[in-house]
């Protein structure tokens, strides 16, 4: 009888551990089969996985949600997703804002054909519902790499007395008529209140010089010098104090400023712009940012993301990409769904999906009239806004927000840059130098 118990004991706890360890086992499994995302700090991007996380466990199942994976440093996560990636390895997806050598993964065929997935997991996803310029500035050689989730006009704004001031004439930002005006005016200027915002605006100089896609650059042409000579000297004179807060109204005034840095990027947040400007007896005028063409009129992408080629959950992917560029969630992120949880909706300027971009549109003139305000100013501003949206006709894929850490800039050419606007290094040795690091890194 003893043995008899002893025996039925044995088998009960033998039960509970193998019972046990199939549960472990499970968990295990569920958490492997999970997206993975890497990261060194809490941003939007990761704020949207939180929020598809929830998604997942109403609509689908854990197995759908994405793990985010956080490392101490930026140096090490980028280290270790550059190795992995190459291998057979890495997070599932990675997003725009890390600073990856985008160019060379592309290149490498790292990151999957988000077309090709979509054919092959019978995805529904129509993209002609999404503006096709901004989303057209992720496909490399015909292959669609990377996918734009949120775009911003590339812009500055100011008032039209301080274009005055300076005999400016209000198009897009040209570096020799600045000049002019600046020298003619013999006056101390700041052109940003922050001279970072200086330097982020050579670094776009010189990327507009640089063709990524087409491996293509031309340092030594003599648009370029010439170019360099306006900017050097707008750059080298500029006196801004870091001690002191700029604003383009006020006391201590700088000559431009970013839309994001005054009320955020949405359209809601323009037209408070606007207000802020004209109640300060101003006229805004929006500027756009430098171009090689004069008429040519860009936009860059806030955030984005692209999917590793060797990720086995492209069809999870794929969910994640049906949400973020849902309607709802589009205009959700843009600050104009019903859902009011959301207190930053003013950090995203413009949603991809067409639908939810005029709803964006739609929603700030319908807000005026409800509260019977849609005076000059507001109608000023939506013709003047809508004017530059409507006719942009390129992308790039980097945040200008934070272009000067992009890997090109920050780890490529940006000793280069800081030694020559330190006068440390000639024009011609800048030059020579940035050619011969662009063309190892594109070609190498």
């Amino acid at each position: 009888m003893k043995r008899a118990i002893s025996f039925i004991l044995i088998s009960v706890l033998l039960f509970i551990s193998l019972f046990s360890l199939a549960s472990c086992a499970k968990n295990k499994s569920d958490e492997n089969d999970k997206l993975k995302y890497y990261c060194t700090f809490d941003n939007i991007f990761t704020e949207m996985i939180e929020k598809y996380n929830k998604y997942c466990l109403k609509h689908y199942d854990e197995s759908y949600q994405i793990e985010i994976i956080k490392f101490e440093n930026e140096s090490d996560m980028t280290t270790k997703i550059s190795t992995e990636i190459m291998t057979d390895g890495g997070p599932d997806i990675v997003s725009l804002d890390q600073k990856l050598p985008f160019e060379k993964l592309i290149d490498n065929d790292s990151f999957a054909d988000f077309n090709e997935m979509m054919k092959q997991y019978d995805c529904d996803l129509d993209l002609s519902n999404y503006n096709s310029t901004v989303m057209n500035c992720g496909v490399y050689n015909g292959k669609r790499c990377i996918i734009p989730i949120f775009y911003s006009p590339n812009i500055f704004i100011t008032t039209q007395e301080i274009l005055d001031d300076y005999n400016f004439s209000g198009g897009i930002l040209d570096f020799e008529e600045l000049w002019s005006g600046v020298e003619k005016n013999n006056s101390e200027y700041s052109l940003f209140g922050d001279k970072k915002l200086n330097i982020r605006l050579m670094y776009y100089f010189i990327n507009k010089y640089v063709d990524f896609k087409n491996k293509e650059f031309n340092f030594k042409s003599q648009e370029f010098s010439k170019e360099l000579d306006f900017i050097d000297k707008l750059l080298k004179n500029d006196n801004t104090d870091e001690n002191v807060y700029y604003n383009i109204v006020g006391n201590d005034v700088c000559m431009f400023n970013l839309p994001q840095s005054m009320f955020g990027g949405s359209i809601q947040s323009m037209s408070s712009c606007y207000y802020y400007i004209n109640s300060s007896k101003k006229t805004p005028v929006i500027i756009p940012n430098y171009n090689k063409t004069y008429d040519n009129l860009s936009a860059y992408v806030q955030y984005g993301f692209a999917v590793n080629d060797k990720s086995n959950k492209k069809d999870k992917v794929l969910v994640f990409a049906e949400y973020v560029l849902s309607e709802d969630v589009q205009k959700y992120w843009c600050g104009i769904s019903e859902n009011k949880e959301f207190g930053g909706t003013n950090v995203l300027a413009l949603p991809v999906n067409n639908i939810a971009f005029e709803d964006s549109i739609n929603y700030v003139e319908q807000n005026k009239k409800d509260e019977e305000s849609l005076d000059s100013a507001d109608t000023k501003m939506l013709k003047d806004y809508l004017e530059i949206i409507n006719n942009i006709d390129d992308c790039m894929i980097y945040n200008y927000g934070n272009y000067e850490e992009t890997y090109y800039n920050s780890s490529v050419i940006g000793e280069i840059v800081n030694k020559y606007l330190a006068g440390d290094i000639s024009k011609e040795s800048f030059i020579s130098q940035i050619t011969s690091a662009t063309e190892f890194y594109l070609t190498e």
